[in-house]
C-alpha cells in the first residue's frame, strides 16, 4: 500500500483541482484593499480558527496502522483537524475497565500514538467516544442498562446492545469510560456518536420505543401515565412521550458536559443540539429515503444550526459511504462539491467522515477532488474569517410543528411545503437564512435583521412568536406565511382564533378540497406570466377589517371530457381570495390559503415559483444582489463587519435526481451588486473581475462557474 502522503502531493493536488472542476492556479490572490494572510491555526483553539476536518472513523483493524502516517495523510490532504477514535464501544487503548472492549488488534496505545502523532503533525485532534452501545458482557451483567423492545427482547445490533438514556450505561458506566479516557489523554475537543433515542438499527429496522423499567418508571414518575402502548399521535400519551425524550436527553447531555468539564476544563464538545462552542452534524445518503434525494440536505443543516447558534462554528461532515450495508462504497466527488460549497456559502466549515484511513479506500476516486477543495479553503481562509449569513430573506423552520405536525389532519404535507418554499427561493436565486423558532420564542432573535420573512404552513405557534412576528410587522416587515399560520398553539391544541393582529384571517374555516382551481394573474396586482394551478386543501376563513386580495381565482373549469373542458361563460368565479394581504403598522402580512410551496415540491412549476418569488420582491424591492443568467444556481450571501462580502454561486446542473455527476460549466452569469464595491475577485477562477454600472447595480461578469464560484466583494 503506498504511503498516503505521496498521494496527497503537491502535483497530485494540482492534478485534482482539474478533477474538482475548480479551475484554481495557486495561492489565493487579494482583492484590491483585502488582506489575504491566512490566519494562523492553532489547534489547540482549533474552534476558533479555520478548521477542516477529516474524521477518519477507525475500524478496529485500523489499530494496525502508523498514527503518524495516518496524520501525514490528514495534513496532506489539506485538514487540519482529525477526528479519532478513543473509545466506549471499542477502546483504542488498553483499557482496565470490566465492560470496555479492548481492540483485538491492539498494539500498544493507539490513542497516545494518535495524539503525539496529531501534535507534531500541526493538527488539532478530536477524540471520538461512542457511548450508544456496548458487548454482551455489559449486558449480561447488567442488562437494566440496555434499550428493551416491545417483544421483551433487547436492542441488539452485530453483537451489540443499545444503551438507553435513562440507564446505568448510559448515566453512570459511560462516565467512568470517559474518566477513564480524559485522565489518560488530553484531547483537543470531543465528539460523541449515535446517542439518544432510536428506534432504527443500522438495517432500518424500526423497533419503536424503548420499554424498559428505566423509560417505565421515569415516563409514569414525570406523567403519571404508562408509556405509549403504540407509536405515532393516535396513542394519547405520545405527544407527553415526545417530551420525555426531550428532557432526559437534555438531562444526559448536560450531565456529560458537566463531567467532562471538570475532568478536562476547557474542552469543547461537538455538539449537534444545545450547541454551545462548537456544533458538528452530519449529511449523507440513506436509500430507504423517498427519491430523489434532498439536493439540498447540507445547505438546510448548515442554515439551520446557524440560526439555532449564531455566531457558534459549525460543521456538518458530508459522509463517504453511500449508506450502511456498503460502508465502503463512497459518494461521486460531485455530490461532495455540491454538498461543501452548499456549507461554505451558508457560513460553515468543512468536514469530511470517511470509515478507515485515507489510505484505505476501497474506492479513493472521490479523495482528489475533495483534497482540492480542501486546499483551496485553506488558501482562502482569510477571506471567510468574520463572515456571516447575512440575508435580508428569513424562511422560519417551526421545530415544534415538525415534531407535532402529526397531531394535525396536515401532516403529510408539511416537509414538503418547507421544501418548496426552501427551494423555490433557491431556484429564485433569493438569498435567505433559516429562522429558529425556538430563538424567537424565546426572545433570542428579534427578527430586526429581515424585510421578509416566510412561513411555511407553520401549524404550531406559541404566543411569544406570534407577538414576534406582530412586531415584526409592525416595525416594516413584509410577512408570507402559507397553509395554518398558528392553527394550533406550541402544544398541538387547535385555536380559536389567528394569534397574529397583523394577519389577514381572524379565524379559519374548516379546510376545502380544492380540485382544478386556478388563480388568474389578470384579476389582481400580483403578476406572474400564466396561470396558477392548485389543488389540496384551501384553508380560508373568516377576514379581518381591511384584508384586501392580491390575487384571485378564475372561474372554475372543467377538465373532462375535452369537449366539456372550458369555464361556463357567465359562471361566477370564487370569491375567496387566492392570496390574501393586511397592512399593519408599516409593514404588512400576506397570506397564501393553500399548500404553494408542497405544489412547487411535488410539480416544479414555474408558477408557482414565480408567485414565491414576486410576493418576496413585493417585500423587498430593492435586493442588494441580483443573478442573471442561464443555469440551476444558488445565491448565498455572506458579509464582514468591515464591509467586504463574500457570494457564493452554487451549480447544480450536475444534479439529476439521484445522480450527482461534474456540473457543466455554466457560462454567462451576471452578479449584480447595488452600489459600486471598491474590488471584486473570482476566487475559484482566481482572477479580478470588473463591474459595470448600469440601473442601479454594478454587475460583475462571472468566469464559467463549475462546481461552484466564490466572489469577494471589497468596500
Amino acid at each position: 500500500m503506498s504511503a498516503p502522503a505521496d498521494r496527497w502531493s503537491r502535483r497530485g493536488v494540482i492534478q485534482a483541482l482539474s478533477l474538482a472542476g475548480l479551475g484554481v492556479a495557486g495561492a489565493a490572490d487579494a482583492a484590491p484593499g483585502a488582506v489575504a494572510r491566512v490566519p494562523t491555526f492553532d489547534p489547540r483553539r482549533w474552534w476558533e480558527g479555520d478548521y477542516r476536518i477529516v474524521q477518519t472513523n477507525l475500524r478496529e483493524v485500523d489499530a494496525r496502522e502508523d498514527p503518524r502516517t495516518i496524520a501525514r495523510a490528514v495534513r496532506a490532504f489539506g485538514g487540519n483537524t482529525i477526528v479519532s477514535n478513543i473509545g466506549g464501544i471499542v477502546a483504542f487503548y488498553p483499557t482496565v475497565l470490566r465492560y470496555q472492549r479492548r481492540n483485538p488488534y491492539l498494539r500498544g496505545d493507539f490513542v497516545r500514538a494518535m495524539i503525539d502523532a496529531a501534535r507534531a503533525e500541526g493538527l488539532a485532534y478530536v477524540g471520538r467516544f461512542d457511548l450508544s452501545k456496548a458487548m454482551k458482557p455489559a449486558y449480561d451483567a447488567n442488562p437494566g442498562w440496555f434499550m428493551r423492545n416491545r417483544d421483551g427482547t433487547p436492542r441488539t445490533f452485530a453483537g451489540t446492545y443499545q444503551a438507553c438514556p435513562n440507564g446505568g450505561w448510559a448515566r453512570d458506566y459511560g462516565l467512568q469510560l470517559l474518566s477513564e479516557g480524559l485522565t489518560r489523554y488530553r484531547p483537543d475537543g470531543l465528539f460523541f456518536n449515535m446517542t439518544g433515542y432510536p428506534r432504527t438499527d443500522y438495517a432500518n429496522v424500526d423497533h419503536g420505543i424503548c420499554v424498559c423499567e428505566n423509560c417505565a418508571s421515569a415516563f409514569r414518575a414525570m406523567y403519571g401515565r404508562a408509556l405509549p402502548a403504540r407509536e405515532g399521535f393516535a396513542d394519547p400519551a405520545w405527544p407527553d412521550y415526545l417530551d420525555f425524550q426531550a428532557r432526559t436527553s437534555e438531562d444526559l447531555r448536560q450531565r456529560i458536559v458537566a463531567h467532562v468539564a471538570r475532568l478536562a476544563p476547557g474542552i469543547p464538545i461537538a455538539q449537534h443540539d444545545s450547541v454551545e462552542q462548537v456544533g458538528r452534524g452530519e449529511v449523507q445518503r440513506r436509500v430507504d429515503r423517498a427519491a430523489p434525494e434532498w439536493a439540498h440536505q447540507s445547505g438546510e443543516q448548515c442554515r439551520a444550526a446557524l440560526a439555532r447558534a449564531p455566531g457558534t462554528p459549525w460543521s456538518s461532515t458530508s459522509t463517504a459511504h453511500v449508506d450502511y450495508p456498503w460502508r465502503q462504497v463512497t459518494e461521486s466527488a460531485a455530490y461532495h462539491a455540491n454538498r461543501l460549497a452548499q456549507a461554505m456559502g451558508a457560513g460553515a466549515k468543512l468536514d469530511l467522515y470517511l470509515m478507515g484511513t485515507l489510505a484505505d479506500q476501497d474506492d479513493p476516486g472521490y479523495l482528489p477532488p475533495v483534497s482540492a477543495l480542501f486546499h483551496w479553503r485553506a488558501a482562502h481562509a482569510a477571506h471567510y474569517a468574520g463572515m456571516a449569513a447575512d440575508a435580508r430573506v428569513g424562511l422560519y423552520q417551526s421545530g415544534a410543528t415538525a415534531r407535532r405536525a402529526g397531531m394535525t389532519p396536515h401532516a403529510a404535507r408539511q416537509t414538503s411545503e418547507f421544501r418548496g418554499l426552501y427551494s423555490a427561493l433557491v431556484d429564485a436565486r433569493v438569498p435567505f437564512r433559516l429562522i429558529s423558532d425556538a430563538r424567537v420564542a424565546d426572545g433570542g432573535d428579534d427578527l430586526a435583521g429581515y424585510d421578509v420573512i416566510l412561513c411555511p404552513n407553520v401549524m404550531l405557534l406559541s404566543d411569544a412568536e406570534a407577538r414576534a412576528l406582530d412586531g415584526f410587522v409592525a416595525r416594516g416587515g413584509t410577512l408570507i406565511a402559507t397553509g395554518l399560520l398558528g392553527g394550533y398553539d406550541e402544544r398541538g391544541r387547535a385555536r380559536a382564533t389567528v394569534p397574529l393582529a397583523a394577519f389577514p384571517l381572524a379565524r379559519y374555516a374548516a379546510p376545502r378540497a380544492a380540485e382544478g382551481w386556478t388563480l388568474d394573474p389578470k384579476l389582481g396586482t400580483i403578476r406572474v406570466a400564466g396561470r396558477v394551478p392548485l389543488d389540496g386543501d384551501y384553508v380560508g376563513g373568516t377576514s379581518r377589517p381591511g384584508a384586501a386580495a392580491l390575487m384571485r381565482f378564475a372561474p372554475d373549469q372543467r377538465y373532462g371530457p375535452p369537449e366539456f373542458s372550458y369555464a361556463v361563460p357567465g359562471d361566477p368565479a370564487r370569491r375567496d381570495p387566492g392570496v390574501a394581504a393586511l397592512a399593519h403598522g408599516r409593514g404588512e402580512a400576506i397570506h397564501v390559503p393553500w399548500w404553494i410551496g408542497w405544489h412547487y415540491h411535488r410539480d416544479g412549476l414555474a408558477a408557482h415559483r414565480e408567485l414565491i418569488a414576486a410576493l418576496v420582491a413585493r417585500g423587498q424591492p430593492a435586493p442588494r444582489y441580483v443573478l442573471a443568467g442561464d443555469g440551476p444556481v444558488e445565491l448565498m450571501t455572506l458579509a464582514r463587519d468591515d464591509g467586504a462580502a463574500l457570494i457564493t454561486v452554487v451549480n447544480y446542473a450536475g444534479q439529476r435526481d439521484t445522480r450527482y455527476v461534474d456540473p457543466p460549466a455554466l457560462h454567462g452569469l451576471r452578479l449584480g451588486v447595488r452600489g459600486t464595491p471598491r474590488g471584486a475577485r473570482a476566487l475559484v477562477a482566481g482572477q479580478a473581475i470588473t463591474g459595470e454600472r448600469r440601473g442601479g447595480f454594478s454587475w460583475f461578469a462571472l468566469p464559467p462557474v463549475r462546481a461552484f464560484e466564490a466572489v469577494l466583494l471589497t468596500a
